[in-house]
């Protein structure tokens, strides 16, 4: 018998039963299961590195252990200890850390890893001294973790074919143009920059003791129209910024969406926007910058805009690497660790500040679209801008300096953009929600202000986003939208459409 007729007769039950594969798929594991619950913020890109240094690192481990014991299937055992050795200390640390024995401290790294040691090396200790039970152990851990690995397998195929199943995208649908431009001059640029977060100048001035009267003054100097009492119309950055840029209610794009579904099947409608569709056709060209979330990138613009500047640890592998040993040094080196993954998040805002100025010099219709992660967290501004790690727990310091460095630069931003620009252009600096803390009202007061020279009368107070483009287009594209009801719903992290209306009860000052 030739060795691929012998190949061809082993069976998946006789691979499971005597081969040790558990130690692969158990390294393969945390990662994967990491990736399927992030599936919606990250690529899946982001967890190669990683996997691929798992696994050759348990290969590297389960030769080592064959070479001393001549025996794979105490090797694969010994393989997958070490991997769960290293994997869940950061769980286990987690659970007993700062526990007290008699007054003494024992949850501490120090005592926690000696603990943890000695308790998995007992374990290895017996396997070497019972055999007999080692294939056993085999078959058993192999079926184990192969449904193990299926499961987070499972939720990411799921939302690559939710996302296949949404493929028909508004693009698909709404193909014909209904917005024109009919003056003889070039159609204006229009800018989209999204402060993610920032509060309304009443929310920052009561919840944060942060005076932002000297920001808005110099917007209005530059005849912005400042909407005082303006408020989100959803509390999450995917749910606002799709309804925005549809210029309707999320229940008019599905009548069936359950209170806990993911807005994954939202992405779509974000990314391939009627507002984008139909400027687009008009002949203008798309512009967006790479952030940390980087699902909610249109990787299919015009441009993309991504710095150059990368990061130790990506988001993803710094909270990987918290469930490790690896818990050890990022505890030990809090401070530092914190930039390992917060860098690219400063980078990349930095740049995309940096290009905002200069998009004037692109030829022909521009439409912009910024999403900037400030002032929502990780706080990584200084008040002029240096890089810096706020610690847990404080993070109102960490918000009062995103607000001021942002101010700062929008001051220097926008003028340039206005004064560079050979028709007046468009501009919208509006956040995309607020923040929750000192009651959930707060989490839809935003900041809402516009630069739009021929549409600046029909701007009012307590506007909402949803109405925002229908007054762009009637004002400039000659259509007849019309203005919706403005209306607020607070909805909860994990019951992303569970919607409370929250009515507006702001009083404007005049």
């Amino acid at each position: 018998m030739n060795l691929v007729d012998h190949i061809r007769k082993i069976h998946i039950s006789q691979l499971l039963t005597n081969a040790p594969i558990h130690p692969f798929l158990l390294a393969a594991y945390p990662i994967v299961s990491l990736l399927g619950f992030n599936i919606d913020q990250v690529y899946a890109r982001e967890a190669n590195a990683s996997l691929m240094l798992s696994l050759s690192t348990t290969a590297l481990a389960l030769t080592v252990f064959w070479l001393f014991f001549k025996n794979w299937k105490l090797a694969g055992l010994l393989a997958s200890l070490l991997v769960v050795w290293f994997f869940l200390y950061g769980r286990f640390y987690e659970i007993v850390k700062g526990a007290s024995l008699f007054g003494f401290l024992i949850g501490r790294h120090r005592y926690i890893l000696i603990a943890w040691s000695l308790f998995l090396s007992c374990i290895a200790f017996l396997l070497s001294k019972r055999k007999k039970i080692l294939p056993v152990l085999t078959k058993y851990l192999n079926i184990f973790t192969v449904i193990l690995l299926c499961l987070p397998l499972i939720q990411i195929w799921d939302f690559y074919f939710q996302n296949l199943r949404n493929s028909k995208t508004l693009s698909d649908i709404n193909v014909e143009p209904f917005v024109s431009w009919s003056d003889m001059s070039k159609p204006p640029d229009i800018y989209y920059i999204v402060l993610d977060g920032y509060q309304r100048a009443d929310v920052q001035k009561d919840v944060f003791d942060i005076d932002i009267s000297p920001f808005l003054s110099g917007l209005q100097q530059m005849d912005f129209y400042i909407a005082d009492c303006a408020q989100s119309n959803y509390t999450r950055t995917t749910l606002s910024v799709s309804s925005t840029l549809n210029m309707d209610y999320l229940d008019t794009f599905r009548s069936d969406i359950k209170p806990d579904e993911k807005p994954t099947w939202l992405l779509p409608y974000f990314k391939h926007s009627i507002v984008r569709q139909q400027l687009e056709l008009l002949g203008y060209e798309t512009i967006v910058f790479k952030n940390p979330w980087q699902q909610m990138v249109w990787e299919d613009a015009s441009i993309v805009y991504e710095s150059s500047g990368t990061a130790l640890l990506s988001p993803f592998e710094y909270l990987l690497y918290q469930t490790t040993l690896v818990r050890i040094y990022l505890d030990h080196q809090e401070a530092e660790s914190r930039k390992l993954s917060d860098y690219e998040h400063y980078e990349d805002t930095q740049y995309a500040l940096e290009q905002l100025s200069k998009i004037t010099d692109i030829p022909g219709p521009k439409f912009v679209f910024a999403h900037l992660v400030i002032p929502h967290s990780p706080f990584v501004f200084g008040p002029d801008g240096e890089h810096i790690s706020i610690p847990e727990g404080d993070g109102r310091r960490g918000h009062r300096y995103a607000v001021n460095y942002i101010n700062k630069r929008m001051l220097e931003i926008l003028p340039r953009i206005i004064k560079d620009s050979k028709t007046p252009p468009i501009i919208i600096v509006a956040a995309d929600h607020g923040s929750p803390t000192g009651g959930m009202e707060n989490a839809l007061r935003i900041l809402a202000a516009f630069y739009a020279p021929a549409a600046r009368s029909q701007f009012y107070e307590t506007i909402t986003p949803v109405n925002v483009f229908r007054i762009l287009f009637d004002s400039y594209f000659n259509t007849n939208l019309g203005l919706l009801p403005d209306r607020s719903y607070y909805s909860a992290q994990g019951q992303y459409f569970n919607f409370l209306e929250v009515p507006n009860d702001c009083m404007a000052i005049d």
